[in-house]
């Protein structure tokens, strides 16, 4: 029976300090756990208070116990199952390689509508090392090393790599020089032949598909131009500088053009003055029909430029 009734005063004892404990607690650490002299570190101080307190943390004035304090803040609040942690931090230094301990600031705490009440406070160990690690390991004096051996002498081998280097650089200009030197007097590719840029020409202009969009003028043209360009390379005559009238008297003079590419020749550039100059207005048919028999004029004639054989062996 006794031992029944000396646990009841113990729970109520517990019981008792129970209720008599603050609803607010204050934890402190540091971070890192183990600073040495004249590195910065953070001492943090957590405030668990009920969702509704005011808290209230002291703020020191230059220093926290043995350390100089270089900044301070406050983290946002947190939230945890109704309650609210309150965190704030500073950013201290110390100089003195040993144990020191940290006090917290004051907290205080209010209910709504109630009075300021101190918190008890939290004391923090904090180990100071020292830069230098184990004072009597560390500080003792040793014998002075012996000489350091003299390195080899390198001047030479610089020398001669640079050397190498600088025979590199000169062959390489050298080459590039022989090379331009090379391509100055290669000989110039031979140009292409006059046919074939008329025939690329015509198949440009036939993509342009002008008279299908009613630009019959720009289409005759520039067939004309294609043509008159043509026969200036082909046959070294100022075509584009010639009359349709002049041009014809001066293939029907001479062996520039047979009689049949004369006939041709001469009834395409007449149908093309009738559209620049006449407001003559062809048809699609008409276009079609200059477009072809200007190919097949560049075709016949371009078979004139291969040189029979004997002509070959005399030029070359």
């Amino acid at each position: 029976m006794r031992w029944l009734v000396l646990c009841a005063a113990l729970l109520a004892g517990v019981a008792a300090r129970a209720g008599d404990a603050p609803p607010v607690s204050v934890r402190a650490h540091v971070e890192p756990e183990q600073p040495t002299i004249g590195q910065r570190f953070r001492y943090v101080l957590e405030v668990d208070a009920p969702a509704a307190a005011e808290v209230v943390v002291a703020q020191p004035d230059g220093r926290l116990g043995d350390f100089d304090i270089l900044d301070f803040g406050t983290d946002p609040p947190v939230q945890r199952d109704g309650r609210t942690v309150t965190t704030r931090w500073w950013s201290l230094v110390g100089w003195s390689p040993r144990e020191h301990a940290i006090e917290s600031p004051a907290v205080r705490w209010r209910a709504p509508g109630g009075e300021l009440a101190d918190v008890p406070g939290a004391k923090t160990a904090v180990v100071l090392a020292s830069v230098l690690g184990d004072a009597n390991e560390q500080t003792d004096i040793h014998d002075i090393k012996g000489p350091e051996p003299v390195s080899p002498d390198r001047r030479l081998w610089y020398a001669l790599a640079a050397l190498v280097v600088l025979l590199a650089l000169v062959g390489l200009v050298v080459r590039r020089l022989r090379a331009r030197r090379r391509a100055r007097t290669a000989p110039a590719p031979p140009p292409r032949p006059a046919h074939e840029i008329a025939a690329e020409a015509l198949r440009a202009l036939r993509a342009r598909r002008l008279p299908e969009i009613g630009e019959f003028k720009e289409f005759y043209s520039a067939l004309s131009g294609i043509v008159r360009r043509y026969l200036e390379d082909r046959f070294v005559v100022r075509a584009p500088e010639m009359t349709t009238e002049e041009f014809l008297d001066a293939t029907a003079r001479g062996t520039v053009l047979e009689h049949g590419q004369r006939e041709l020749l001469g009834d395409f550039l007449a149908e093309s003055d009738l559209v620049k100059f006449a407001r003559h207005v062809p048809t699609l048919a008409d276009s079609e029909r200059v477009l072809g028999a200007a190919e097949r004029f560049v075709e016949e004639t371009a078979v004139r430029e291969r040189l029979p054989v004997e002509e070959q062996r005399a030029a070359g």
